[in-house]
């Protein structure tokens, strides 16, 4: 999970460099995210065939390889079209690595996969934490932003070596390896009477969660003219509360508690989002983006365990396509604000995530009710 965060988070922090070098708006610097997310979605959908024809974990194992590929493709990049096509490698390779690794966590823990869930996922939050540092450290002092790359393709190599060792109770399955077999699953969920809110619901858990990921670094060193140390500080922060959030909620919140615990992060969220660009120092926007982080920290891992308890379907099938529709969002917004960026400014254009936040509580809210419902 760090692996793979590392991986989704480096471009922002190199990304007024390359961006520089290769004569990039902040449009066009967008939209590498949005390359990247085409290809998680892509591979997200085929990802019931892989878990079932080759096991969870061995499936992780070759997408982790590919990753690492990937990366190093990245680094070799002469071209803003040829970064592109790194990045459809590596969101290839993180497409299994985002639909299988929360499944394989499911099926360890069924019980109480609330907990687990955002215990391993907090360590998403590590890897970004330890990105935009070390990241940010290294380009203040005038490394080459390819460095970064080479580095974490080989850490990518070695975390599909060590899966492709593990010895877990995950073999494959041949009754459900045919394409035919895992569309049957598929539709299973797709029809299931909650699943469009659930989705809707990881679209904007997504949207909140990716718009910090990808743009705090450049907030600050655009707005308040700082460094990319700053940068990768800023986004740290934003990490950092998304790292306590986690292992607050995997600690203390019983299973029974996550709806709860979505609406309250929805709403403090909303608040943080509405007074961020409100502010004037790149400590007190290092503040609030740590408080962002606090607030968004539960909304995937805990999103998907709610909805597994309710929807009918294998919760393979379940845990993957919530994440098909989580990932546009996620590098949806970090386009749209791009774009929005380069005619009002980047902080203004922070005033689309208020609504983002409140729809989610909106929704969590109405899924509560539903809930009410079924039990009278």
């Amino acid at each position: 999970m760090a692996t793979y965060a590392a991986s989704a988070t480096i471009t922002p922090i190199c990304l007024l460099i390359v961006a520089s070098e290769f004569g990039l708006g902040l449009g066009r610097a967008g939209g590498l995210e949005v390359a990247r997310s085409v290809l998680v979605t892509a591979v997200l959908l085929a990802s019931p065939w892989v878990a079932g024809r080759f096991g969870k974990a061995r499936s992780l194992g070759w997408s982790a390889l590919l990753l690492g590929l990937g990366l190093l493709a990245y680094g070799l990049a002469p071209g803003y079209g040829a970064i592109v096509l790194a990045l459809a490698l590596v969101g290839a390779g993180s497409g299994v690595l985002e639909g299988l690794i929360n499944p394989l966590v499911q099926a360890l823990a069924p019980r109480n996969s609330g907990r687990w869930l955002n215990l391993v996922n907090a360590f998403w939050s590590v890897g970004v934490l330890v990105t935009m540092l070390g990241g940010g450290e290294w380009l203040t002092r005038g490394g080459d932003w390819r460095t970064p790359m080479f580095l974490l393709g080989g850490l990518s190599a070695l975390t599909g070596a060590a899966f492709l060792r593990a010895r877990m109770v995950d073999a494959p399955d041949p009754a459900q390896a045919s394409v035919a077999a895992a569309w049957r699953r598929t539709r299973e969920v797709l029809v299931a009477p909650r699943f469009g809110g659930f989705a809707f619901m990881m679209v904007l858990a997504g949207a909140t969660e990716g718009a910090f990921t990808f743009w705090s670094a450049t907030l600050v060193q655009v707005e308040f003219e700082a460094s990319a140390r700053a940068g990768g500080v800023a986004t740290a922060c934003f990490a950092g509360g998304m790292i306590a959030g986690r292992f607050a909620a995997a600690a203390w919140v019983p299973q029974r508690g996550l709806a709860s615990l979505i609406q309250s992060c929805a709403l403090g969220g909303a608040l943080v989002s509405a007074v961020l660009p409100l502010l004037d120092s790149v400590a007190a926007v290092g503040v609030g983006l740590a408080f962002a982080g606090l607030s968004v920290a539960c909304f995937w891992p805990s999103i998907q365990s709610f909805a597994a308890e309710r929807l009918r379907g294998e919760a393979t099938e379940i845990f993957i396509l919530l994440s098909v529709a989580g990932i546009p969002g996620f590098g949806g917004v970090s386009w749209a604000l791009g774009l929005a960026a380069e005619q009002v400014g980047l902080r203004s254009a922070l005033w689309l995530m208020p609504p983002l936040f409140l729809a989610l509580a909106a929704l969590m809210a109405w899924e509560r009710k539903q809930d009410l419902s079924a039990k009278q």
